[in-house]
């Protein structure tokens, strides 16, 4: 059970309200002066009420005039020091109510003791002393209406969680398609890296049906072929023979017998000819071809057969025809032309059955460009087919190994 404070501990709460500029001096006056008459009174036992006693009436003071109240500016002022009251040997009970001047017992007027002062008319509301030390929450001389009112609460806020972004998931369409472009290019790369490989018509030594097949030669810059007006077939002449006139026999002439007609000879057939020969002859055609090729005029009929099926471009072609170009487009851009064949590199194939062999080497050539200013230097795979008189009926550059241009 906590101990009820004392009087001085209620006089020096209130001379720190004062000091604090909490309450007035007029205020701390009037509490010193409750605190002090109260104290002066005997204390009553706690277990006796003071309606039970038999008080006096109370006189009724003089009505006190209402004064205007005004509240000025707590100033600071320093109190006169007072004697310090002795401690009281009596027990201050509570109040039941705090707002009400307590209820004192006041002993009877005593003629022979001095007259006691009038309490001084209060001019505030009646106060009493504070039963627990500490600062009160407002100044009891203050209106209500300095106070600062406190906020009205307002309605409840509600927070919402931002969601948390999800990355949304990443089609693999374009990984694939990425994925597959890059293997195509990879197999593109493998394939063009590993599949030049040398063609089989080059060795054969038998013509086959693409040997006829219209394709464009890989090599340099080529000419249009001309379109020369067809050959007309040479007008044949017959001729008919006149038969001889019959003279009647005589009778006195002896009948002859009739003979058969002798049979006629069969043209002999050339001799088998070797491959050394066969080498031989084709290679002396292609040099005096070659040789031939370096300057107009070119004899075409000396190294082609009647009837040629193919020259370069030219197809189904005659010795004439193939003159006519050569000095047309051959002649005036190819100067100080040159062509041979490369060491080791000539291939024969065994005659078939109408007696035609099939050639293959590389044929090396320089010349001089005219419409370039520029030297050229080939190299190409040439296919040649001879019959059997060792006359060129088919002529093909079929691949450009290399062309290179210098100054």
């Amino acid at each position: 059970m906590e101990k009820d404070p004392s009087p001085l501990d209620t006089l020096r709460q209130l001379k720190e309200w004062l000091d604090a500029g909490t309450i007035t001096p007029e205020e701390f006056q009037t509490l010193k002066q409750k605190l002090v008459f109260t104290d002066a009174a005997p204390g009553l036992p706690p277990d006796v009420s003071p309606i039970a006693r038999e008080t006096p009436p109370p006189v009724p003071e003089p009505p006190v005039p209402e004064l205007p109240v005004t509240i000025a500016a707590p100033v600071a002022v320093m109190p006169p020091a007072f004697p310090t009251p002795p401690a009281p040997t009596a027990t201050i009970a509570p109040i039941s109510e705090p707002l009400l001047p307590p209820l004192t017992r006041q002993a009877a007027p005593d003629s022979s003791a001095g007259a006691v002062p009038p309490a001084p008319p209060v001019t505030g509301p009646g106060f009493s002393h504070p039963l627990e030390a500490g600062r009160p929450p407002a100044s009891p001389g203050r209106a209500d209406e300095f106070l600062t009112p406190a906020p009205a609460p307002g309605p409840p806020q509600e927070y919402v969680e931002d969601e948390t972004y999800v990355v949304p998931p990443k089609s693999s369409l374009g990984t694939i398609l990425v994925v597959a472009g890059i293997v195509a290019l990879l197999a593109l790369i493998v394939y063009l890296m590993t599949g030049n490989q040398a063609s089989e018509r080059l060795t054969s030594a038998t013509i086959t049906a693409a040997d006829s097949v219209a394709t464009r030669p890989d090599e340099g810059p080529q000419t249009e072929q001309i379109e020369l007006p067809p050959v007309a077939a040479p007008e044949t002449i017959r001729v008919t023979t006149v038969p001889p006139v019959e003279v009647a026999a005589t009778p006195d002439a002896a009948e002859e017998p009739e003979l058969p007609p002798a049979p006629e000879a069969a043209p002999p057939e050339a001799p088998p000819v070797s491959d050394a020969n066969a080498e031989a002859r084709v290679t002396g055609v292609l040099q005096r071809y070659y040789t031939d090729l370096q300057a107009s005029p070119f004899t075409a009929a000396a190294y082609f057969a009647p009837q040629v099926e193919r020259f370069y471009l030219m197809r189904n072609t005659t010795p004439a025809a193939i003159n006519a170009e050569l000095e047309k487009t051959h002649f005036p851009e190819f100067l100080e032309g040159q062509s041979s064949i490369r060491p080791g590199s000539l291939q024969i194939s065994a005659p078939v059955a109408d007696g035609s062999r099939v050639v293959t080497y590389v044929e090396n050539s320089t010349a001089l460009r005219q419409s370039l200013q520029k030297h050229q230097q080939t190299a190409a795979q040439v296919r040649v087919r001879f019959d059997k008189n060792f006359k060129i009926v088919y002529l093909r550059q079929e691949k450009l190994l290399e062309n290179n241009f210098s100054d």
